[in-house]
C-alpha cells in the first residue's frame, strides 16, 4: 500500500469515529430535551358538554355528499369517512350519527 492510499483510509476511519460520536452527542442531546420537557407535558382537557344539541341544520351546514349507492367501494369510503369526520366535529351521538347520514342517503342507496 503506498503512502496516499495509507493516508486516506486512516482518514476515512477517523472521519468515521468523528460521525458516530457526533450521532452519540445528538442522541444524548435529545433524550436530555424529553426529560425536561416530560414534566411540561399539558393535563388532559376536560370534555365540555354542548350547550345546545347538535341539529340537522348544523350536520348540513357542512355540505355531506349524497350517497346513491351507484359508486365504487373506495367513493364509498370516502363517504363514509366525510361523514365520521363531520359527526366528530359536532361531536353527534351514536343516534344523531344514524339519523344524520341515513338522510344522505338516496333512492337505491
Amino acid at each position: 500500500m503506498n503512502n496516499y492510499n495509507m493516508w486516506r483510509a486512516q482518514a476515512m476511519a477517523n472521519r468515521r469515529r468523528r460521525n458516530t460520536a457526533g450521532a452519540d452527542d445528538i442522541a444524548q442531546a435529545i433524550h436530555r430535551m424529553v426529560d425536561v420537557m416530560q414534566p411540561i407535558a399539558a393535563p388532559p382537557r376536560a370534555v365540555v358538554a354542548p350547550t345546545r344539541p347538535v341539529t340537522m341544520e348544523d350536520f348540513m351546514k357542512h355540505r355531506p355528499a349524497k350517497f346513491s349507492g351507484k359508486a365504487t367501494p373506495n367513493e364509498a369510503d370516502d363517504w363514509m369517512r366525510e361523514c365520521e369526520k363531520i359527526c366528530g366535529v359536532l361531536e353527534c351521538t351514536d343516534a344523531q350519527r344514524l339519523l344524520f347520514v341515513t338522510f344522505l342517503l338516496v333512492a337505491d342507496a
